[in-house]
């Protein structure tokens, strides 16, 4: 005979058993393989940086960690799918951090804000500047504005909303006339500059794999670059837009906090894993790994910085 006590009994242990589960599920991730997007095209310093990271994550979450590219829009493509996701951890986004505190700025069809999304933690520094080929007859930013003045209608590679508004704000001061090539990765943007396709492109740093045939004549970093120690920033050629950057590994909203943290933790181990290192020993990227709290802070600080930057605060 059921009774009363009976019937209580089952309702607490169904309604214990059903607030357990996703505890547990969060306990036991990941339990399947993960999809990392990069939300450039292969062969760039962001989807070079996020093969070395997935090869470390998979290693530490023992599940497959795989990469999915999905250029466009500089990364918003991308970032936009991953709005849509469901937030159990399963798709993650491997990107600058530049398409949630810059681009919002500078495309009109993009409205990232740093809490439409969750962070598990940033890696790597990007050593981001303007680049041209090594004879290129200018060392520096004001040798390139010189030039650039005889030489009207030049080309520049831009990867992203960011390279244009480099090269609008230089040629808007300046009285210049650049015109824009459109390029889908690091790799493809390299390639017009060892063809000599263009006199200048905006690079995330992977150039640096490049010392015998590609320079920097700008870092657009807030500090000069440990691989061109020699050669002023932006803003010491008289151009306040220097901004930082970094890799992030992003996730949908609503993510639960257990496993931002567990895959920050894994994150962590990219600082020390020999392939890792060597990855970015090579390439001449900086590592510096933020946990998931940092990450989450470090968005939104920069993102009120560049809104300054980038449209006057308004």
């Amino acid at each position: 005979m059921t009774t009363r006590r009976t019937l209580l009994a089952t309702a607490a242990g169904l309604a214990l058993a059903l607030t357990g589960l996703p505890a547990m599920a969060q306990d036991e991730y990941p339990t399947k393989p993960i999809t990392m997007l990069v939300g450039y095209g292969a062969g760039g310093q962001t989807d070079l940086i996020a093969r070395a990271s997935a090869k470390v994550l998979a290693d530490q979450l023992g599940q497959p960690v795989n990469v999915v590219n999905k250029p466009g829009a500089g990364g918003a493509v991308a970032a936009n799918e991953l709005r849509g996701m469901a937030p159990d951890g399963y798709t993650i986004l491997f990107q600058s951090n530049a398409v949630i505190n810059a681009a919002p700025f500078l495309m009109d069809r993009v409205d990232f804000k740093p809490d439409d999304f969750e962070y598990a933690g940033m890696i790597t520094a990007y050593q981001t500047g303007l680049a041209a080929p090594k004879d290129a007859p200018y060392e520096d930013l004001t040798g390139f504005i010189a030039w650039a003045r005889e030489n009207p209608d030049f080309a520049y590679a831009a990867l992203s909303a960011e390279a244009r508004m480099y090269m609008d704000r230089i040629a808007e001061q300046e009285g210049l006339q650049a015109n824009a090539v459109p390029v889908q990765s690091g790799s493809e943007m390299v390639n017009t500059l060892l063809a000599k396709q263009v006199a200048v492109a905006f690079s995330g740093g992977i150039h640096y794999r490049y010392p015998d045939e590609i320079k920097t004549i700008a870092p657009t970093t807030t500090f000069r670059h440990p691989s061109a120690p020699d050669v002023p920033t932006i803003e010491e050629a008289g151009f306040p837009l220097a901004m930082d950057t970094r890799t992030v590994i992003i996730l949908p909203k609503g993510t639960p906090r257990e496993i931002l943290d567990r895959i920050s933790s894994a994150l962590k181990a990219a600082e020390t894993d020999p392939e890792f290192v060597k990855v970015t020993e090579t390439a001449n990227i900086p590592i510096m790994y933020y946990d998931a709290a940092a990450a989450a802070k470090e968005m939104q600080e920069t993102y009120d910085k560049n809104k300054v930057i980038l449209t006057g605060g308004n």
